[in-house]
Formats: C-alpha cells, sequence, structure tokens
C-alpha cells in the first residue's frame, strides 16, 4: 500500500475519513490516560496495530498513531523512525520510567490503555469511520 487514497486507507478529505481526528480523539476513544503528550489537539492521520516493530515500519505512515501491547524503549525509537504521531500501549501495562523519559527526549506522546490490543484497535477503527477492506488486502486506517 502507497497511500492514504488506496482502498480501505483513511482518507481525510472522505466523510467518515480522518478530517478531526486527534490525539484527544484517540485519548477518549481508548479509555487512555496521557503518560506523556505535550498537546492534544495534534492532527492523526491513520492508526496501525502491531507488537512487531518490523510490521510498523512497513505499515504506519506518518502522523498514524500507534498501538502496541509491547512495552519498551524500542516502541518510542521506533515511532521516532517512522514520524508517528504518539503511541497507545495497550493492556493496562505499566510504562516504565525509561520509556517515558525516552519518549520525552523524542517527542513522542505516550498513552496507556487498559483496552486489549484487539478492543483498542477496535475503537479507533470505528473512530476512524472508514470502511471495510477489500478481500485479500490488508488493512490500512
Amino acid at each position: 500500500m502507497t497511500g492514504a487514497t488506496e482502498p480501505g486507507a483513511a482518507d481525510p478529505d472522505r466523510p467518515g475519513g480522518t478530517a478531526g481526528l486527534t490525539l484527544e480523539s484517540i485519548r477518549a476513544a481508548t479509555g487512555a490516560e496521557a503518560v506523556w503528550c505535550p498537546d492534544t489537539a495534534v492532527p492523526v492521520a491513520g492508526v496501525v496495530a502491531a507488537d512487531l516493530m518490523s510490521d510498523v515500519l512497513v505499515d504506519a505512515r506518518p502522523g498514524f498513531v500507534l498501538v502496541t501491547g509491547l512495552v519498551n524503549v524500542q516502541v518510542i525509537r521506533t515511532a521516532a523512525i517512522a514520524d508517528l504521531a504518539a503511541v497507545v500501549f495497550a493492556r493496562g501495562k505499566a510504562v516504565p520510567p525509561e520509556v517515558v523519559d525516552l519518549a520525552r527526549q523524542m517527542r513522542v506522546p505516550i498513552f496507556a490503555s487498559r483496552e486489549s490490543l484487539f478492543g483498542a484497535a477496535g475503537r479507533l477503527y470505528a473512530a476512524l469511520g472508514v470502511g471495510p477492506a477489500e478481500p485479500g488486502r490488508r488493512r490500512q486506517a
């Protein structure tokens, strides 16, 4: 997939696209606590949910939010490399101080949600308002 206009991608110009979706709406949809987030008005281009950081590097686009159950510094480094808008840590896991410190240094907002990875991703999928993916295609939301 190469862009936001492909089938199944979030299209901010389409009704129900990501226009107006912000970090605050991501936080609210997942019931997350803002662990570190200097500006909740940052726009969000889409969402990627994964525990494998190699999948994030393949599937994410700049401005996406990552939802993951993996809680370590590699997640923050991956988010910074991929120019992601934020990270939502799922499954109610505690965020270690070294992860928070690196997030601040690299300016990657982070949230912690008690939702499962599946639940958080599903809530964000619904918030994005995108239609079903074509059969056999990877979903970009």
